[in-house]
């Protein structure tokens, strides 16, 4: 993992990051991207993504809610989720996700049908 991180003029801490999330399952690599401020996660599988919903509804995040703590930290960046290299999602603070993203439960994040086809494809025929 490498990490930077400097103090914007506006006083928020801007953090540069290239870091693996490593899940019990699987693992989710995190990178910055200096050009267009957004935030990439990439995953192997959609299976990655779900473990790492669940973690995120583990009973300590539950409880740090019951205790008034909304989050440890809030992302005001744009994220790009990628599975096999195809986006197939994205969040950006301040916009809804939208009445498919709170059926599905994924939101705040909003799904990219095209991008889930595209990447639903790539496993069953990798690209070469």
């Amino acid at each position: 993992m490498t990490a930077s991180d400097s103090t914007s003029s506006s006083g928020r801490l801007h953090i540069e990051a290239d870091l693996t999330v490593g899940l019990t399952e699987s693992t989710l690599r995190v990178q910055s991207a200096d050009r267009d401020d957004t935030l990439y996660v990439d995953a192997r599988s959609l299976e990655a993504l779900s473990e790492l919903r669940a973690a995120v509804d583990s009973e300590a995040v539950s409880l740090l809610q019951e205790l008034g703590i909304e989050a440890p930290f809030a992302v005001e960046t744009p994220v790009v989720i990628r599975v096999r290299g195809v986006a197939v999602g994205s969040y950006q603070s301040g916009k809804r996700a939208g009445r498919l993203a709170e059926a599905l439960g994924v939101a705040p994040f909003r799904p990219r049908l095209g991008g889930l086809l595209r990447a639903a494809v790539r496993r069953f025929r990798p690209v070469q």
